[in-house]
């Protein structure tokens, strides 16, 4: 009897396994609805001034809800920059106003988004120790985070 039950079990394990006819993962193959797969795009939003701008840090999940984080008010013309790979950050911005200015990146973690800030001047290689943080958006836990630019 108890061989009996645990072969039925075996059976019904083995047909949830997720491997169809045509020898597709459920949901990947031909047929069966896609996967969903979670993740966050980050951006950044400007709202420029005469002399300084507004600077928001924009999520994106995979449904297409945005939410924006504002950060600031930075004196000069902010752009989109790639921060240099010792930085450690997927994306930033940089505004710039004179020979110096402020740099704000965005560094991806597995269940956060942190937002640093360093000020900046004319030929001087910035420092990643001397950056302040700015603020931390928390994601959900395994969830993909990607810069957009």
């Amino acid at each position: 009897m108890r061989l009996g039950i645990a072969l039925a079990l075996l059976a019904a394990v083995a047909a949830c396994s997720g491997k169809g006819k045509n020898g597709t993962t459920a949901g990947g193959g031909s047929g069966g609805p896609a996967l969903l797969v979670k993740k966050v795009s980050v951006s950044w939003g400007i709202d420029p001034g005469a002399d300084a701008a507004e600077v928001f840090l924009v999520t994106t999940d995979e449904t297409g809800k945005q939410v924006s984080h504002p950060l600031g008010t930075y004196q000069g013309k902010c752009t989109t920059i790639f921060p240099p790979a010792e930085m450690g950050a997927i994306t930033g911005v940089a505004c710039v106003m004179g020979g110096g200015g402020t740099e704000l990146h965005a560094i991806a973690r597995p269940d956060e988004i942190v937002v640093l800030k360093l000020g900046t001047a004319a030929n001087v290689k910035p420092d990643p120790m001397a950056r302040e943080l700015v603020t931390v958006v928390k994601v959900p836990l395994g969830i993909a985070i990607e810069a957009q630019q």
